[in-house]
């Protein structure tokens, strides 16, 4: 098309040159040379001058494609230099994300294999008990048989006692405990000094680990307990968990009250310890649970992210009538384990055995998450706690600010415990926090949750939301 055009200009130029001289022959009586040279120059000048315009629209039509091939070179470099920063990236990342993901399985695999070693040391013990029990009850009755008096010397022994009235309380029991230890007994001994019953009984008690018992039982206050359980007077407090700086709740703590038959309120400093002797914490954890649960689903429709603090007490974990069914009421209510948190205190858990790492193992299992609060040896192994499925930690204001010279028991200094817990993935709750000055210095130690009566003391959950609860003996029931 370009050389048509061009082709077509040129004629055009030409009949304007002939017309040029055409004119100036006929109309101005030019000579015919004369005619013809201006005719050949005006016709050369036309040609000259497009040719002049065409070289810059072809140079102007250059430019501007080799402008857009910079612009889109440049695009391309950019998009070269983005690839090049995410395969840089995922270079980088993949690795960290591959070691995140295997590290929490080898964590796993730890736990199961010292769980697995726990159960297998408690098995041998025990079958080694049992054997060593059972060797002593043959041993004991061999000896029982040994040391059994003929007819003769049965209708013997009262005239014996009779003659030697010098035999006292005190030599029968020695000659009793030394026939159940299986020791031979003196010829100066007598044969009806020996009681059989007290024998039998005794020597099984000694093989038997003694149960730990209160300095100062107290049996009105058992009976009270009791009774309040019975009678339904178990409340519920609520105290909030705010964060900092915003002040906004984000979770609360549950805690447990008893009334008494004349309205007197029994604080749980007061009744957990006679409760935990006398075996009723899992009737208490159990309406605990219960309640906490109607709690979260009245939270959920409001503010999804609102967690649930439960303390429970180890004996539930233990109590083989109810925690089965404790557990297959929290696998049944599964939805909220993200929002509900197990608690137990530094105390109890440092003397937790296989039997309730096993059944916190079993709450893990289900995506339930552990909290463990009134710290007061900051040397604990929270690194094995993090792997158990610890994701929390209350420390004590005044521990944590300095306040308390108690500090034998740390090998960190408590501004620093924070970050520790942070690098096994467990966060810090500072708790009893009741002065403005506290939260300032709490901020300048980047803690991020507090609890206490500067932001709210614990406060009772309005009959309204608990009503329809449970029977709080629903569990064991279902259990036996």
């Amino acid at each position: 098309m370009t050389r048509l055009a061009n082709i077509s200009i040129l004629f055009s130029i030409s009949a304007i040159a002939a017309s040029c001289g055409t004119v100036m022959v006929y109309l101005f009586a030019r000579p015919v040379g004369e005619a013809i040279t201006v005719a050949f120059t005006a016709m050369c000048t036309m040609i000259f001058i497009h040719f002049m315009l065409t070289r810059s629209q072809e140079k102007s039509a250059v430019s501007d494609a080799v402008n857009r091939l910079e612009e889109r070179i440049a695009v391309i470099d950019d998009d070269v230099g983005n690839l090049e920063g995410r395969l840089t990236g995922v270079e980088h990342n993949i690795p960290r994300r591959t070691r995140e993901e295997i590290d929490p399985l080898f964590a796993e695999v730890e736990v199961i294999g010292s769980l697995v070693k726990q159960m297998a040391e408690a098995m041998a013990d025990m079958e080694t008990r049992i054997e060593d029990q059972g060797i002593a009850i043959e041993d004991q009755r061999t000896k029982q048989a040994q040391l059994q008096p003929q007819p003769a010397q049965r209708l013997a022994a009262p005239q014996a006692a009779v003659r030697e009235p010098s035999v006292d309380l005190a030599s029968q029991a020695a000659a009793a405990f030394a026939s159940a230890a299986g020791q031979p007994m003196a010829a100066s001994q007598p044969m009806g000094a020996v009681q059989e019953p007290f024998a039998e009984t005794r020597a099984p008690e000694m093989k038997r680990p003694a149960a730990p018992r209160m300095h100062h039982p107290n049996a009105a206050l058992a009976e009270e307990i009791r009774a309040s359980i019975e009678a339904g007077r178990v409340d519920l407090y609520l105290q909030p968990i705010v964060t900092l700086p915003q002040r906004r709740v984000r979770y609360y703590e549950a805690l447990t009250r008893l009334r008494k038959a004349n309205g007197d309120t029994l604080e749980p400093i007061e009744f957990l310890q006679e409760a935990d002797r006398t075996g009723q914490m899992p009737a208490i954890d159990n309406i605990l649970l219960f309640r906490s649960l109607q709690i979260l689903k009245r939270l959920a429709t409001r503010n999804r992210e609102a967690g649930l603090f439960c303390n429970l007490s180890p004996s539930t974990l233990m109590d083989e009538n109810f925690f089965p069914g404790f557990l297959e009421f929290v696998r049944a209510n599964d939805t909220y384990s993200d929002l509900l948190i197990f608690e137990f205190s530094q105390a109890d858990v440092a003397v937790m055995s296989a039997i309730e790492y096993e059944s916190l193992a079993a709450l893990a299992e289900l995506g339930f998450r552990f909290s463990v609060d009134r710290i007061t040896d900051l040397r604990m192994d929270f690194r094995t706690l993090a792997d158990r499925g610890f994701r929390f930690a209350k420390l004590h204001a005044s521990r944590l600010l300095l306040h308390e010279d108690d500090l034998a028991k740390s090998n960190i200094h408590p501004a620093d415990f924070g970050s520790l817990l942070q690098r096994y993935g467990i966060e810090l709750i500072v708790d009893h926090v009741e002065s403005e000055g506290a939260v300032l210095e709490l901020l300048e130690m980047d803690i991020r949750c507090a609890q206490g009566f500067l932001f709210s003391p614990p406060r009772p959950v309005r009959a309204d939301v608990l009503q329809g609860a449970p029977n709080p003996r629903s569990l064991k029931k279902e259990a036996s």
